[in-house]
């Protein structure tokens, strides 16, 4: 007999819908609660899940479906954890999980309760068919990915290594569809960017602010941040940035196709860039192009009538593979040249990670997608934050980011809800998504 997906689009929208009424803001987590929710309907499945806590209601989860083979595990990975929410500015509560025209509303909708949720029915799905699998599948729900992952994966790898012991991770930052010419092109993050974040100190003359002199460090760091926030970093051609943008150029016509590729040329990249009609496209496009600096935190002064004798802004910078801390210093002190008084400083790194696109999974995934939808292809993306895939990725183990989405026309739309106001998914997408990863691992484990 075989699957009733109806009956599991109403399960999945029932699940999630409890999930986001689980408040897993962070900070300050409070994760256990969303572990011991997640391990309670694993329970009711027959499964022992175990909980680990990192801190005082910092919940990590794990369970594992058996394999019949001695291969090594493939996680199923998501967090727990959410970002703040602004609920005055939304259309209905972001812990309400309110399901309106056929959407889950809520906090965690996209990033990534959902993601939890289309893993853990496609692990559902294939213990209660009793598939017979050649390598053990992991159910992992952590904590703290939104603030680094210290007290999530990263504790984990610290504290029980041999929990994490995988050759291939499937975890959030990609899948999602765009309608590109005839096609639906979905994306698999294959990579992400790094972090290098920065501190610029400037110094000039101290003084009383009703006497001004050409020494003023406040205006100073205010001149250096608007040629860092207008700085485009030159451009930096990466395999996963090369494939994306070429995956969606064959897919227009010869004209827009023609212009696409021209992305990749440094004469002409910018200009094109700025020609790109969807924000959504456009912004991802220069990100995963070059490294990118964005001035977010100014401190300077304490009275309103002294002038400071020092001030500093910090800046977050997103580095491409190949880039290091060093590489990046230099390349900000060329910027500010003309620049005196100053220094800057290293406050939080991490490389850039990657995972190659030819083996088994990714291919199972692709045939998967084809299968499912005739329009389908499947191109790798870079994403232009951080996930706890780098974790993994440093141990040499595969990760993709990969939540099949419905496809859009309009990306823009779709990311703005990830850490915005009202985000919310379709049971549409839930389905999808469950019927993609089910059949997917299905096909790479069978």
């Amino acid at each position: 007999m075989g699957i009733d997906w109806g009956k599991v689009k109403e399960e999945a929208v029932q699940i999630l819908s409890d999930y986001i009424k689980i408040d897993t803001t962070n900070p300050p987590g409070k994760e256990m609660a969303g572990a011991r929710y997640l391990k309670g309907v694993l329970e009711k499945e027959g499964f022992a899940a175990t909980v680990l806590e990192s801190q005082p209601e910092r919940g990590n989860l794990i369970c594992a479906l058996k394999g019949k083979q001695e291969l090594p595990p493939l996680i199923l990975l998501h967090h727990i954890d959410i970002v703040p929410a602004e609920a005055e500015k939304w259309k209905f509560p972001p812990y309400s999980g309110e399901v309106v025209d056929g959407e889950v509303w809520g906090r965690g909708a996209q990033d990534c309760k959902s993601l939890g949720v289309v893993e853990l029915l496609a692990f559902l799905l294939l213990a209660r068919e009793g598939f017979k699998l050649k390598r053990d599948i992991v159910y992992m729900a952590t904590a703290d990915e939104e603030t680094g992952g210290k007290w999530g994966v990263g504790w984990l790898f610290e504290n029980h290594p041999e929990l994490m012991k995988a050759e291939y991770v499937i975890n959030e930052g990609g899948g999602a569809g765009m309608i590109v010419g005839q096609r639906h092109v979905y994306t698999c993050q294959t990579a992400e960017k790094g972090i290098c974040w920065l501190k610029f100190t400037f110094r000039g003359k101290p003084g009383h602010a009703s006497i001004p002199h050409d020494d003023n460090c406040v205006v100073k760091m205010a001149r250096a941040i608007e040629r860092i926030s207008s700085y485009r970093s030159p451009l930096r051609r990466t395999l996963t940035a090369e494939n994306f943008i070429r995956g969606i150029a064959e897919e227009q016509s010869f004209l827009r196709s023609f212009l696409m590729r021209q992305l990749l040329n440094p004469l002409f990249s910018r200009s094109v860039e700025r020609r790109i009609p969807d924000t959504g496209l456009r912004g991802m496009v220069g990100a995963i192009l070059r490294n990118t600096f964005v001035p977010t935190v100014v401190q300077a002064g304490q009275k309103t009538n002294v002038i400071p004798s020092e001030c500093s802004c910090q800046v977050d910078c997103r580095i491409l593979p190949g880039v290091d801390p060093e590489m990046i210093k230099a390349e900000m002190r060329d910027l500010l040249f003309s620049f005196k008084d100053y220094e800057v400083e290293i406050l939080q790194t991490s490389p850039a990670s990657e995972s190659s696109a030819e083996n088994a999974l990714y291919h199972s995934i692709e045939k998967t997608l084809k299968r499912l939808d005739a329009k389908a292809k499947m191109i790798p993306t870079m994403l232009t934050g951080a996930t706890d895939s780098r974790f993994f990725r440093e141990k040499g183990t595969i990760a993709y980011g990969f939540q099949p989405m419905s496809p859009t026309a309009n990306l823009s739309e779709y990311l703005s809800r990830v850490h915005g106001h009202d985000e919310r998914i379709s049971a549409e997408s839930l389905l999808f998504g469950t019927r993609v990863l089910y059949e997917a691992i299905k096909d790479f484990c069978g």
